[in-house]
């Protein structure tokens, strides 16, 4: 995968042609292919044509030769991401913040700078971002997210999705996407903050917050060793990050507990590894957070 990070927001098309994102594409008919060995990699799936149109397709870059997808021959064709560095680009200039590319180009997300800052208190921030995703394997629709960057950590709290939309470029629709996007994204802002300051008004001492990370990764009898070693490195991730919040912030309280679970479930859990930024991301955009989602409605009902 590549990523780029910008220090200073830009174009989209920008970013993602410094990420190599911007490839043109051709959509040839799949067919047989008399396998070697040396031939092992190249994928078989039943070759033909019905009503005039073949029954699979592969995606392939021009660029390069490879292949990005497999859809069926009815499968709408497009000019690669352009037109998602177009829109982008046309709803928020000049306000792009990084690009990660997966694989060979079967997937990207483009992340956008939406507003300045909001002080929790005492320094502790978020900004409002929007993340554009898009495939061209199929494994993800074009959609626009809200997140939210918190400064310290650089945990990302991605939201749901704010609109998911065709592969079109008509011209009415980007101006109702836009609105849209504002709107929504606005009300989600304003809905975050209420959840962090609400948080941050929780107080948590260290007993409440061993039994909350006893309730999200309790440690069991019947456990295989593999699934013993996981649990402890989950937890102990958690409870370093715990330490780490209150030694940047003070006093505990639930904005800090929450974020101590949801880092350690992003950088660590999820991701395999506190420098795998796109896999975390990932993980983030797909809704697999279960360990956040629920600390957050412990945390809140205590």
């Amino acid at each position: 995968m590549t990523v780029i990070e910008n220090s200073e927001p830009e174009y989209a098309r920008e970013t993602m042609g410094d990420t190599g994102a911007l490839f043109p594409v051709h959509y040839p008919a799949a067919q047989h292919h008399c396998l070697r060995r040396e031939d092992a990699h190249i994928p078989m799936f039943e070759s033909g044509i019905y009503k005039n149109v073949p029954l699979y397709k592969f995606v392939v870059r021009e660029d390069t030769g490879q292949v990005v997808g497999l859809h069926s021959g009815k499968y709408p064709e497009v000019d690669g991401y352009q037109m998602l560095a177009d829109m982008a680009d046309m709803m928020f200039p000049a306000s792009t913040m990084s690009c990660t590319l997966w694989g060979a180009g079967e997937r990207v997300a483009v992340t956008q700078q939406l507003s300045d800052s909001i002080d929790l208190g005492n320094g502790d921030k978020i900004q409002s971002h929007l993340v554009w995703i898009s495939s061209l394997d199929g494994s993800w629709s074009t959609s626009v997210y809200d997140m939210q960057r918190r400064f310290f950590c650089q945990n990302q709290l991605v939201g749901r999705p704010l609109i998911k939309v065709r592969h079109t470029k008509n011209h009415d629709d980007i101006f109702e996407m836009k609105a849209t996007i504002l709107k929504e994204a606005a009300q989600q802002a304003l809905t975050w903050q209420g959840k962090a300051l609400a948080l941050k008004q929780q107080p948590v001492i260290d007993s409440q917050f061993f039994e909350l990370v006893n309730q999200l990764m309790p440690m069991e009898d019947d456990m295989s060793t593999r699934k013993e070693n996981s649990v402890r490195t989950a937890r102990s991730s958690m409870l370093y990050r715990w330490e780490q919040e209150k030694k940047e912030w003070g006093d505990g309280n639930g904005w800090l507990a929450w974020n101590a679970i949801q880092g350690a479930e992003q950088h660590t859990i999820n991701a395999g590894t506190s420098r795998d930024k796109a896999k975390s991301l990932q993980k983030a955009i797909e809704g697999k957070t279960p360990l956040a989602n629920k600390a957050m409605a412990l945390i809140l009902t205590q």
